[in-house]
């Protein structure tokens, strides 16, 4: 990052000299911005591309194969409820790296950001293999079986 940088400032400097127009202070405010400010640049591109998966994951999901499974991911809390439950399951889960529930957190699976749902209180971790506006598939990393669920309003 620090060698692209000079290299940016160079082409957009040799660039903006073309442009007659422009102010010897308007060139130095970009210079200024581009120079001390790349972190601002940063976030606008990761923006621009969507949402993160844990904005994605908030809402409520019906499981394609059991249409009485609901999920509810409400900031950090994961709910469930199936057929034949009275009540939501509810507890806190972590999006991240790996597993961090102690069952599996000392397993080698690969690392990919915030790719694993873990719940310390039920010790379970799934890995998301889809995760879009729309659709939802985990992998259950005890028995690897895959659950897909829809977005619901």
């Amino acid at each position: 990052m620090k060698t692209l940088l000079p290299i940016l400032v160079i082409l957009l400097l040799s660039g903006c000299g073309n442009n007659s127009n422009q102010s010897k202070s308007q060139k130095d405010s970009i210079t200024t911005t581009i120079l001390t400010k790349p972190q601002n640049l940063i976030s606008k591109d990761k923006f621009k591309k969507g949402k993160t998966k844990f904005e994605l994951l908030q809402g409520k999901w019906q499981s394609t194969d059991d249409k009485t499974n609901y999920l509810v991911f409400e900031n950090n809390h994961r709910k469930e409820i199936a057929g034949g439950m009275s009540a939501w399951d509810d507890e806190v889960f972590t999006l991240s790296d790996k597993c961090t529930n102690e069952r599996n957190k000392d397993n080698t699976y690969d690392s990919e950001k915030d790719r694993y749902i873990s719940c310390a209180a039920s010790d379970l971790c799934w890995y998301i293999l889809e995760l879009d506006s729309n659709t939802l598939s985990l992998t259950y990393m005890v028995r690897g079986n895959t659950l897909t669920y829809h977005r619901v309003k």
